[in-house]
């Protein structure tokens, strides 16, 4: 009985160090999941820090682009505004000479399309080119023939 009990003893033991073991390995590689999980966590949060700044710089940046666009278009209709009325004065003008609007868009280099949109925006302008010509032509006509 004695031998029997001295390696239970024995298998008890080896079994208890074997265990040890086992444990010592379970908690290091614990220890070094744990500490990858930590890194990852840690990474992650930078990276969402990172996202988020570089999403505010991204809004930040297409609220100065279409800031700029708004006043480049604001720019660009005051500068065609004040523009297309002149050109248009001028298109009456030559419309007046008994210039068709083909003639007038070879002589000036505008497309026939624009010359045409021009005049139609010139009703006005057209009115005070042609009017004084027409109170010229009239006073002529009457001194003539008064004379």
């Amino acid at each position: 009985m004695g031998k029997t009990t001295n390696e239970a003893v024995t298998a008890r033991d080896t079994a208890r160090k074997r265990l040890l073991a086992l444990n010592a390995d379970r908690a290091a590689r614990d220890a070094r999941i744990e500490a990858a999980a930590a890194k990852v966590i840690t990474t992650a949060a930078k990276l969402t820090d990172a996202t988020a700044a570089a999403d505010a710089a991204r809004a930040d940046a297409r609220t100065a682009y279409e800031a700029a666009l708004t006043r480049i278009d604001a720019t660009y209709a005051a500068a065609v505004s004040k523009a297309e009325p002149a050109v248009a004065a001028g298109l009456v003008e030559l419309t007046a000479e008994k210039l068709s609007p083909a003639d007038v868009a070879a002589l000036t280099d505008l497309p026939s399309a624009e010359v045409k949109r021009l005049l139609k925006l010139a009703p006005a302008a057209t009115a005070a080119a042609v009017l004084p010509v027409a109170v010229d032509s009239v006073a002529a006509d009457t001194a003539a023939l008064a004379g």
